[in-house]
């Protein structure tokens, strides 16, 4: 009986010892599957490094053209998108409120000149009747001025006119009050008799008159805007007949260069200067370009450094929409070192690739330096290692390979 349970007990010893040789054989058969990859052998090659950006077309080429004195549009001269040269006149002011300014003020200067001549070289009495006469006149135009401005400020509050038509009714008042008061002196003056002091006063009354004077000529021809530059109108910011504040911009311009602005990392900064060439790419095209200028400060904001790149073949003006957002690669020199595709590398916290090694593959960590069009520059490889580059999404450490 106990032979009998002896056999059945070795009889299932060997079942299971034959079953567990089976199991063994085959796992070991599903380790030997090969898996088909496509590889590339590896070597040092050299590439020019760049730096990628993102930048803005148009930059300082743009123009922001204002008038220095507030008045009416009377003549708008182009339209947007035009092309336009150098000299061309752009819009227009009403001059009629800014024509009298110039006129009063020159009164006054020519009232301080006789007053001056005078002092220097004595009165007679026709110059006397003469400074009457100026007298008689400066009180006429400022009794007229003076009832006008009247007028208009109780028209101002009924509502009939505006703010600035009444201050500028307001300062022809002032101007020939002072025109008056210039002319009194005069008078006074030549009836007096001119001290040494009073030569010296009225001396400092004409340069301060010529200098008013000048400055309201350069407000009349102010009023008139021109194009400082050959290029185009970006945009046209006021209509006619609409009033226009002094400083607001009337006209946006744009000179014929062609500019991308980018914003530069402090590190990145220190590797560029002017001149340093760059690729720009726009609507899948690719122009040559170079840094014109580097902002010395930061922004505030973004903590970089505006740079600005011109085109050195400009693109067809109707593809190259300011404020368009582009792709900019900055040439910072050369780089020798093992490149690889981007694509084969991957990531499971750590950047590896796999590479063949007696039909195997094997897993190497490696440390990303800089790219280069879709390759970028490695450490942690060698020279003719057996990079793969198809595939390898498919295997892990240790799986067979067949090389395509």
């Amino acid at each position: 009986m106990n032979k009998k349970i002896l056999s059945v007990c070795s009889l299932f010893i060997s079942i299971i010892i034959l079953g567990g040789c089976g199991s063994k054989g085959d796992s070991e058969k599903s380790n030997t599957k090969s898996y088909p990859v496509k590889t590339l052998e590896v070597k040092n090659e050299n590439y020019p490094i760049s730096l990628e950006y993102e930048g803005i077309t148009g930059g300082s080429e743009v123009r922001k053209l204002s008038f220095k004195s507030s008045g009416k549009i009377s003549k708008i001269y182009v339209s947007k998108g035009q092309q336009i040269k150098k000299g061309d006149y752009l819009v227009d002011l009403d001059k009629s409120d800014l024509n009298l300014d110039m006129e009063a003020s020159k009164a006054q200067m020519d009232s301080a000149s006789a007053q001056y001549s005078k002092a220097v070289n004595g009165a007679e009495e026709q110059d006397i009747n003469k400074a009457e006469i100026a007298v008689k006149n400066a009180e006429d135009n400022y009794n007229y001025y003076r009832d006008l401005y009247d007028k208009n400020a109780k028209l101002y509050q009924s509502g009939a006119i505006s703010k600035q038509e009444l201050e500028g009714a307001k300062l022809q008042a002032d101007s020939y009050e002072s025109a008056l008061n210039s002319a009194r002196q005069t008078l006074q003056q030549l009836q007096n008799g001119a001290r040494k002091e009073d030569k010296q006063g009225l001396l400092a009354q004409l340069n301060a008159a010529k200098a008013s004077y000048d400055s309201k000529v350069n407000l009349v021809q102010d009023a008139s805007l021109t194009s400082d530059v050959d290029g185009y109108v970006v945009d046209v910011l006021c209509r006619e007949g609409e009033m226009q504040s002094a400083g607001n911009p009337a006209v946006l311009l744009r000179s014929e260069n062609q500019v991308v602005t980018i914003g530069l990392s402090s590190d990145d900064v220190k590797k560029v200067k002017t001149g340093t060439k760059s690729q720009v790419k726009i609507n899948n095209d690719k122009v040559e370009g170079e840094i014109i200028n580097i902002v010395q400060m930061s922004d505030k904001t973004s903590g970089t450094y505006s740079a600005e790149i011109k085109l050195l073949n400009p693109i067809d003006n109707s593809t190259f929409y300011i404020g368009d957002t582009v792709k900019v690669y900055v040439s910072v020199g050369d780089k020798n070192s093992i490149w690889i595709p981007i694509s084969s590398i991957l990531n499971d916290g750590e950047d590896y690739v796999y590479i063949v090694e007696n039909g195997h593959a094997t897993r190497k960590n490696v440390t990303l330096g800089a790219t280069n069009e879709g390759k970028v520059a490695v450490e942690g490889l060698k020279p003719n290692d057996n990079l793969i580059i198809e595939g390898m999404k498919n295997i892990k450490a240790g799986y067979g390979v067949t090389i395509k």
